[in-house]
């Protein structure tokens, strides 16, 4: 089965048929040629990490593929320095690195515990212990808690976090760069409608910040300096929408996709409910078995070499960190789920200068979210209606309804 055919399939028969199609290709060939115009696709470890770790020969940039009427989106563009090579992703990188300390992400710590636990007060409701309780951990949990996370962080109150999350669900389940080498223009067009909306507010946020600085990452991102250099009101937006886009959807997705996993696993599950401290390790299982990110994408700025695929300059690559993590030449039965693999050095946050600047706070919300859905229920069980997200480049339950027990407390 090619690309093309996969992206056809029911979201569920399509990611057992992602990893099929990953395992076949990668047999043969550590990078090849894709059915889709134009697009290199990589399937083994060293070759991914080659391609993320050298940003002169595959470039990030994608701005050009901005419409010209898309202005929100590429207002939003000069924060995200995801999207962008050296030196302005040096320079961006280094003042946003000076505000997100891992003190910052210390001090979130005790909220987010607090965050967590109304969420699960709220969909457990006035049940007591032994009551079969029905809720939808993605959307009446793990996203809002996402969301709510991504709100404190940068300085919104309280009053307006549904809000907050009303645009960063929209946002989630958008695709504005298609499915490889493609730009999908209507997701894009429904992202800079979301971004007008939220832009206004934001923008308004910011100014604030900057009048009346308080204990949050807008003000600080306000008055942070790197040799002279402040960042502009519109690249604080773009970090926040940064946030917005990608860090509440993969965080969303993850916390899920650890729930799921551990049911799947019933060993695993009980293991991790006798004993917590396998929890980490556990994610870390999760993020290289179903990563909810599943590629990244680069563009090709010379003629170069892969693996022993040419590719020419202006090809687009598609760097599958979901093939590569589980790479048989770097880890060991790599389609067993196994929360005891130890080295695991997956690479679903990336790698090189683009490593996700948000990892640390997106292990650490997994990590409170699933401790209170463990702690606080039994008996868990995924009922029909579950949703998987839409795109081919994620994976992860956008809906996903379960029944539980409430559990003594």
């Amino acid at each position: 089965m090619d690309f093309e055919a996969l992206t056809k399939l029911p979201a569920d028969a399509r990611i057992k048929g992602l990893f099929a199609y990953f395992e076949d290709r990668r047999a043969h060939e550590a990078a090849g040629a894709s059915s889709q115009p134009n697009v290199w696709e990589v399937f083994r470890y060293d070759e991914a990490m080659a391609v993320l770790s050298d940003h002169e020969t595959f470039s990030s940039d994608k701005t050009a593929l901005i419409p010209e009427d898309q202005k929100r989106l590429a207002q939003a563009a000069r924060g995200n320095f995801i999207g962008v090579d050296p030196p302005l992703h040096t320079r961006m990188r280094s003042l946003v690195n000076k505000a997100f300390t891992p003190g910052v992400i210390t001090r979130l710590e005790p909220r987010i515990r607090v965050l967590s636990d109304n969420l699960l007060d709220t969909v457990l409701g006035e049940a007591g212990p032994g009551d079969e309780v029905r809720f939808d951990l993605a959307q009446d949990f793990a996203s809002q808690l996402s969301a709510a996370v991504i709100a404190e962080l940068f300085g919104i109150p309280e009053a307006d976090h549904k809000v907050f999350w009303t645009w960063s669900d929209g946002l989630i389940g958008s695709r504005p760069f298609g499915e490889l080498g493609t730009v999908d223009e209507a997701a894009m067009r429904r992202i800079g409608e979301l971004l007008t909306e939220a832009s206004d507010y934001l923008m308004a946020h910011i100014a604030d910040r900057r009048t009346d600085p308080r204990d949050d990452l807008t003000s600080t991102l306000a008055r942070v300096e790197v040799e002279g250099r402040r960042l502009a009101d519109d690249e604080i937006f773009g970090v926040i929408a940064m946030f917005l886009i990608a860090g509440h959807m993969s965080t969303s997705l993850m916390v899920g996709n650890t729930v799921t996993c551990l049911l799947e696993h019933p060993e695993a599950l009980a293991e991790v409910r006798a004993d917590p401290g396998l929890l980490p390790p556990a994610i870390e299982e999760v993020l290289r078995w179903r990563p909810a990110l599943v590629r990244d994408q680069r563009v090709a700025t010379v003629d170069t070499v892969l693996g022993g695929t040419e590719i020419p300059a202006g090809g687009n690559v598609c760097v599958w960190l979901a093939s590569a993590n589980r790479d048989e030449r770097v880890f060991s039965d790599g389609a067993r789920f196994d929360i005891h693999r130890d080295p695991n050095p997956h690479r679903a946050f990336g790698k090189g200068i683009h490593f996700c600047l948000g990892a640390p706070l997106a292990r650490l919300e997994s990590r409170i979210a699933v401790e209170g859905v463990l702690s606080r229920t039994r008996d868990i069980t995924v009922v029909d209606g579950t949703v998987l997200h839409p795109s081919v480049g994620l994976i992860g339950p956008v809906q996903l309804p379960v029944t539980c027990r409430v559990a003594d407390r």
